[in-house]
């Protein structure tokens, strides 16, 4: 078992295309994590998550930090090794049973991803609480999760799984300045076989939203110009998909 649900995650987003600017203990951790479950404990590197009282990691930070980012990588890396493991992205089984999450305990890595999504969703908090008591019981499973704000700062409503998800080591991740946004980029569009040059790299970051994933979005669109128009990606490709974004009936 490795997915619960027929789930297709970014094959782009791995350990080596994240750039980790002032994360790097973390994504140090997951990557050990994916290196060596299920027979992680006992792992000089892994003490620390070895020794807490829940096996449980916490990563926090707002839209754009790379959270979920991490959780493919963890993922694509265990799928790699034929470890099974389990990805649930919140957003988009709220309306589903919460009985998806029957049984995961028995899996060595389970990533839960954009938590605040249950927050209020009265069985949906109550699924996850029992979920992390039985990884907590059978020692079997690690279990990932990503929220934009920490347990006790989180409008989740149920004071015990707050309580729970405080007992596993918490990470709050930090953002990128705009040399290592230009990395990303960069490597984004060399993955695409894009030509970025270093002007328009430049012109993107200093006149678009700065966010990572409206940066994503933007390469997106500059790529299928870019196709359509059988052009490199220059500053006045670029000049002229922002003014689009700011007056569309500028097309």
């Amino acid at each position: 078992m490795q997915l619960p649900l027929p789930v297709t995650l970014p094959d782009d987003e791995t350990f080596d295309s994240f750039i980790p600017g002032g994360n790097d203990e973390v994504v140090s951790l997951l990557s050990c994590v994916a290196s060596h479950s299920p027979d992680w404990r006992g792992e000089p590197a892994l003490a620390l998550l070895d020794a807490a009282s829940i096996p449980l990691i916490n990563l926090v930070g707002s839209s754009g930090r790379g959270k979920s980012h991490l959780l493919y990588a963890t993922c694509h890396q265990l799928a790699a090794r034929e470890i099974p493991h389990a990805y649930v992205n919140f957003t988009d089984v709220v309306n589903l049973s919460p009985k998806l999450l029957e049984a995961l305990e028995q899996l060595p890595v389970i990533c839960l991803d954009n938590l605040e999504a249950i927050a209020g969703h009265a069985a949906w908090e109550e699924a996850v609480f029992d979920l992390i008591n039985r990884v907590s019981e059978t020692r079997i499973g690690l279990l990932i999760v990503a929220a934009q704000s920490g347990p006790n700062a989180s409008n989740v409503r149920l004071p015990d799984l707050r309580s729970r998800i405080s007992a596993g080591l918490t990470y709050q991740l930090v953002s990128l300045n705009d040399e290592q946004r230009g990395e990303v980029l960069s490597s984004r569009a060399q993955q695409r076989g894009l030509s970025l040059s270093a002007q328009a790299l430049h012109y993107l970051l200093n006149h678009s939203q700065r966010d990572l994933p409206s940066l994503m979005a933007l390469l997106d669109r500059l790529d299928q110009r870019s196709l359509q128009e059988q052009k490199k990606i220059s500053v006045a490709l670029v000049k002229r998909e922002l003014a689009e974004d700011t007056d569309p009936s500028a097309s």
